[in-house]
């Protein structure tokens, strides 16, 4: 049977490049002779990562999804990503174009993704291409990477990709500005739970049981297997609880409704207000008709799913109800990519981290706004170490960057000592930070070279008798 479809199908080569924020324009002499200066290169199809269902075969990479529909709304076609390492390139640029030769018949698509990683070690959002144009990002970067999106028709037919070349440069200055968000954008949304115990995301996570994670209706802001480049902070007015936590699927209803863009960035339905998912207008307002993208009437608002951990036990709902969302990576840039080491480790892989305490002093709260996942440990100051120890594990040596995350108020020290301590027992530093400033996000403690094995950062209590010290989460990079 494959072969009697494949007969019918078409080689096609397109040009695509990526947008963020910034207007399209008809390029000059000057950014002419920028794209003559392009640097170009091949992605090898055999060092991307993507699910069962992207299989490499003579032909090329091959999507011929065999699965269900993954989400209960369901869609008509199925997507499967393709993920590439990140690339460092000689010179910094601000503009793509991939070249994409790929087999297709109708019905099927290949899309591609593009970030670059932006001051301070987060990645952009991603941008999908658009064939024939030229666009630049409203960051340069040296460090970028690129994911496929294959598309197959409604019987689960995909394409086949045969080659995947870019060419990157950089079309001028200026591209820098305007990106300095005053803090991370909000907004008011429906949240339904996402359940699907044993399925897959769209990154390939295996859902488990009491998992913790969000679903939104574009992959714009859709981390990587296991990854927190795209994390929000949703709180529930009901239980008064928050939670932060990683984008690991994309839904509901839709899949490029950006709805927290400005429209300038918007990848869809630009005419409706910034912060209103697509769903929510067609159900209350009849917008396109009542329906979805894929030509469906939503039976619900919904902007945002919930992993059953995050619906249930973070927030403590019961029902599907309204929500308030922080997208923390709006601020201009993602979260830094690494390995989060929890202060509860219920939501730890204990084979890669863990937190252990000493001593009885140590208190799981949520009294301040702003705390990691589900809570924070808080511990009053003594003359005495009594630490929380975040460990770590490496497979391999490496120079790694740490992270901290606090909750700030005025009771907390202003010289709360991190202790890095390698895997052979040599202190490494003892960084004191004002935890009284810069909560409810990452704070980088410094960059280390630690060899194999078990690493760890210890968070002491020696401090200000009256003062309290944080230990809420860290992160590895």
């Amino acid at each position: 049977m494959r072969a009697s479809w494949r007969s019918t199908l078409m080689t096609v080569m397109w040009g695509a490049v990526f947008a963020q924020g910034v207007a399209v324009a008809e390029p000059a002499p000057a950014a002419q002779r920028a794209e003559e200066g392009a640097q170009r290169w091949t992605e090898a199809l055999s060092t991307g990562e993507g699910s069962g269902e992207l299989v490499s075969t003579r032909d090329g990479l091959l999507y011929e999804p065999n699965a269900v529909m993954r989400r209960p709304e369901g869609l008509n076609r199925l997507t499967g990503l393709f993920t590439f390492p990140a690339r460092t390139l000689a010179q910094p640029v601000d503009t793509f174009r991939p070249r994409i030769q790929a087999t297709q018949s109708p019905g099927t698509a290949v899309e591609v993704d593009v970030r670059v990683r932006v001051p301070g070690g987060a990645w952009s959002e991603w941008r999908t291409a658009t064939e024939g144009e030229a666009v630049r990002l409203p960051r340069s970067g040296t460090e970028v990477q690129v994911r496929l999106a294959l598309v197959a028709d409604e019987r689960g037919r995909g394409p086949v990709v045969q080659e995947v070349g870019l060419e990157g440069w950089r079309e001028g200055t200026g591209t820098e500005e305007g990106l300095q968000a005053l803090a991370p954008l909000s907004y008011r949304v429906y949240a339904t739970r996402e359940g699907l115990v044993g399925g897959t995301t769209a990154n390939g996570h295996v859902i488990k049981t009491n998992d913790r994670f969000v679903a939104l209706p574009s992959r714009r802001g859709l981390a990587s297997n296991g990854g927190s480049e795209y994390q929000v902070r949703v709180c529930y007015s009901k239980t008064a609880k928050c939670a932060t936590t990683s984008v690991w699927d994309v839904g509901p209803w839709n899949t490029k409704d950006d709805y927290w863009n400005p429209s300038s960035v918007r990848e869809m339905w630009k005419t409706l207000p910034q912060g209103k998912p697509e769903s929510q207008a067609a159900y209350q307002d009849g917008f396109n008709g009542g329906l979805d993208q894929f030509g469906r009437r939503p039976a619900n608002p919904a902007g945002i799913d919930l992993a059953d951990g995050t619906f249930w036990l973070d927030l403590g709902m019961t029902n599907n109800d309204w929500v308030d969302v922080t997208y923390l990576w709006t601020s201009g840039g993602g979260t830094p990519t690494g390995l989060v080491v929890d202060s509860n480790n219920a939501n730890n892989d204990q084979a890669k981290g863990y937190i252990q305490l000493t001593g009885s002093s140590w208190a799981s709260s949520t009294n301040v706004a702003g705390y990691y996942g589900s809570s924070y440990l808080v511990s009053p100051g003594a003359a005495v170490s009594e630490p929380a120890t975040f460990w770590f594990y490496l497979s391999a040596a490496g120079t790694k960057s740490v992270d901290a995350w606090w909750t700030a108020a005025t009771d907390r020290s202003t010289a709360a000592p991190f202790i890095v301590v390698n895997a052979s027992g040599t202190q490494l530093a003892n960084v004191k930070v004002n935890q009284q400033l810069n909560g409810a996000r990452w704070n980088t403690l410094g960059t280390w070279s630690f060899p194999a094995g078990w690493n760890k950062v210890q968070l002491s209590r020696w401090v200000t008798a009256g003062t309290y010290v944080v230990a809420d989460a860290i992160q590895v990079r």
